[in-house]
């Protein structure tokens, strides 16, 4: 539930820029995320950043879903709806006056997969799949927005090595220690392979689905150029983690990219340090975030899940990969 006075301020925000004004109701994601229904039965969802973020994530946002759009790209997405005065996005103060930016977008039908009880095998090839597509749309897109360092990105993965410390218990520190092991044992051949822009947060929230099959693609605000490869890494991390069986769910996700997308073998040899460097970040930043603020637990909701699949992942001690090679 939003505190009254700052559900007020966002409608009037709403109302100035779009004539729009509904019930708000927060959505996942780091930055404030609101789904807007009106009275009239749309559906928007509205973003608010950083103005250093919106400044830049915004536009490029903007040009990434424009050329999708030409390239054919068949799953859903967002788009942008600009403001009366044809801005993309607009300041808004909603904490202590402090200024942040703001920019709404329609609401993209389908059901979260995070909300899915049984992902079947079907579900799970096409995810590759969708991913994959995109990766496909995306080739010969490029942004400077794209090259930023963010802190998500896996080449840069060890900028976050140092918040091990905030780990409590002595063997799971061991654990995240592995897996940075591994991610050092390839991660100087990562400028070696194929390189493009890719979402970079193929998690399942971002994904929406009806059936066997995914429908759309959310959350484009971790946009990076990095190797090819990282995208399926992402994904694979995501489309493990809770499974009774990781490697069988990693198996059928790799079938659903590759074929769409014929995997070269030296992206293969990285993709499981890749997974296993993905959740070590995860544990490292939910460590900190736990440390912060015990009391906003979808800051560190990952943590648990995300040690899981690294025990599980260090005792099997055999790449995802494997399974399609």
């Amino acid at each position: 539930m939003l505190p009254k006075i700052l559900e007020t301020r966002i409608n009037e925000f709403l109302f100035v820029n779009y004539g729009i004004e509904g019930s708000l109701r927060r959505l996942g994601g780091e930055n404030l995320n609101l789904l807007i229904a009106t009275e009239q039965g749309e559906r928007y969802v509205l973003k608010i950043v950083t103005e250093e973020s919106a400044n830049d994530s915004a536009p490029a946002e903007d040009r990434l879903f424009q050329h999708l759009k030409r390239a054919g790209f068949s799953r859903d997405l967002p788009t942008i709806i600009k403001t009366y005065k044809g801005n993309i996005n607009s300041g808004i103060k909603i904490h202590n006056n402090e200024l942040k930016l703001a920019y709404l977008m329609n609401y993209v039908p389908g059901e979260v997969l995070e909300k899915k009880t049984d992902i079947s095998d079907k579900l799970r090839l096409d995810t590759g799949r969708a991913m994959a597509s995109l990766d496909c749309a995306l080739r010969g897109f490029d942004d400077p927005f794209a090259h930023r360092k963010h802190q998500w990105e896996l080449p840069q993965a060890g900028r976050h090595r140092d918040k091990i410390a905030a780990i409590e218990d002595p063997s799971d520190r061991a654990l995240v220690e592995w897996a940075y092991g591994h991610w050092e044992s390839v991660s100087h051949h990562l400028t070696e392979l194929p390189h493009q822009v890719i979402h970079g947060d193929a998690n399942k929230e971002n994904l929406l689905a009806k059936g066997d099959r995914v429908t759309g693609l959310v959350d484009f605000a971790d946009v990076c150029f990095n190797p090819r490869i990282c995208e399926l890494a992402v994904l694979l991390t995501y489309m493990m983690m809770g499974q009774a069986d990781p490697m069988e769910a990693a198996s059928s996700v790799i079938r659903g990219y590759s074929e769409v997308i014929e995997l070269q073998e030296r992206e293969l040899d990285v993709l499981f340090p890749l997974v296993c460097v993905r959740l070590a970040v995860s544990v490292c930043m939910a460590s900190m975030r736990l440390a912060e603020d015990p009391e906003n637990p979808s800051w560190f909701v990952s943590l648990e899940p995300a040690l899981d699949l690294l025990r599980r992942l260090r005792r099997v001690g055999t790449a995802p990969a494997d399974a399609v090679t």
